[in-house]
């Protein structure tokens, strides 16, 4: 799991809000105080005026009113925060090479794709793919393009991928591999099967094909619910905050001159009957937290912002973009080999290609040494 600060926290704006509530009582509780001393002569002529009762009860009223003003004070201030929204990006390319399947084409380290096309692979294996291609080829001769065609699958699809990046997060956060990791959290947990999820998530039909529905488990903290409805779904805790995904209904096609569909074209070799339909789906989450003058409610709150940024991480393609260079940067060593002191990646491929050609003409000799013990046959190709 990639490991950055969470941009997404609220944890300084939350404690910075605190000190602005204390800060807030000692002003109340020192005006108080000196309006005390300056209306104690009004404090006696009402005691004149009215009963002891009466006087009794207008100080509790007082009082009353004082708090609740205080606590409305708090509140409005610091009782309730907003992250910073999360606008995601997420594109899949669909190849149907010349016509004779469908798959998900894996054509670089964008994160989602080798998920995506096992889950494809999955629910759509070679003994429904002829199925899938019928379908299809009727929704073309009514006139609908691949894109209203694959919508209520992509958004599926898509919904899964969410949902395993809520799982990988929670296994890595909460569970047993959390001491091991950055994001580890010291909130209980609560585990769910497929069962007691929401409806519309126990029946996806990607995560139906790719998990054995009886085993498979979701870790989440405890006090924490899930509900999901067609196009937004909401990770809510009773008192700490919720976070909210939603999706967009309507799903963009990538044109031939973008990056999504230059990056996925140029690995693959398109024949002229076969398609590619790069098809985005676009999200935006974001955290609201309550009761943030409540420091018990910190580790819930971090753990539900760190979500956006671990699904920053694993699904916006603009990050992926942005993040690139650093990957390429990084892996360059392994990939290519050290250069030696005071040379040069040219040097090095120079001295590899002499030694290919040393090699090559070492070959040749030997072939011209045994040419004269060995019968003439034809060149072949």
């Amino acid at each position: 799991m990639h490991h950055r600060r969470n941009p997404y926290s609220c944890i300084e704006k939350v404690q910075r809000s605190r000190s602005e509530v204390l800060a807030l009582i000692l002003v109340t509780v020192v005006l108080g105080v000196l309006l005390g001393l300056l209306t104690d002569g009004l404090a006696a002529l009402l005691q004149e005026w009215l009963a002891p009762t009466l006087w009794r009860l207008l100080l509790v009223l007082l009082g009353l009113l004082v708090l609740f003003l205080l606590v409305l004070a708090s509140w409005l201030l610091s009782g309730r925060t907003e992250s910073r929204r999360a606008r995601l990006n997420l594109w899949l390319p669909y190849h149907l090479p010349r016509s004779e399947r469908a798959t998900i084409a894996v054509t670089s380290g964008y994160p989602p794709l080798r998920h995506a096309r096992r889950l494809f692979a999955h629910r759509y294996p070679t003994s429904a793919q002829p199925e899938f291609l019928a379908l299809y080829a009727e929704a073309q001769a009514e006139g609908q393009l691949f894109p209203e065609f694959i919508a209520a699958e992509q958004l599926a699809l898509s919904q899964c991928l969410v949902l395993y990046v809520l799982h990988h997060y929670a296994d890595r956060s909460l569970g047993y591999e959390a001491p091991y990791g950055w994001w580890e959290s010291s909130l209980e947990t609560q585990r769910l099967a497929i069962n007691e999820l929401p409806r519309l998530v126990a029946q996806n039909p990607f995560l139906q094909a790719d998990q054995d529905t009886a085993s498979w488990r979701l870790l989440l903290p405890q006090g924490v619910t899930f509900e999901a409805h067609r196009h937004q779904w909401l990770l809510r805790h009773r008192l700490y905050g919720e976070v909210s995904i939603r999706w967009h209904p309507r799903f963009p096609v990538a044109g031939h001159t973008s990056q999504p569909y230059r990056a996925s074209a140029e690995r693959l070799k398109l024949h002229e009957d076969s398609e590619l339909h790069v098809i985005g789906t676009r999200l935006e989450a974001v955290a609201r937290l309550n009761y943030t003058f409540l420091p018990a409610g910190d580790p819930c709150r971090e753990w539900l912002t760190g979500f956006l940024a671990r699904l920053e991480e694993s699904l916006d393609y603009d990050y992926y973009l942005a993040t690139l260079p650093d990957h390429i940067i990084r892996e360059l060593a392994w990939k290519v080999g050290w250069v030696p002191a005071g040379s040069s990646l040219v040097e090095m491929l120079q001295c590899l290609q002499g030694q290919l050609e040393e090699l090559e003409l070492s070959v040749a000799e030997q072939q011209l040494a045994t040419a004269d013990e060995e019968p003439t046959e034809d060149f072949v190709v």
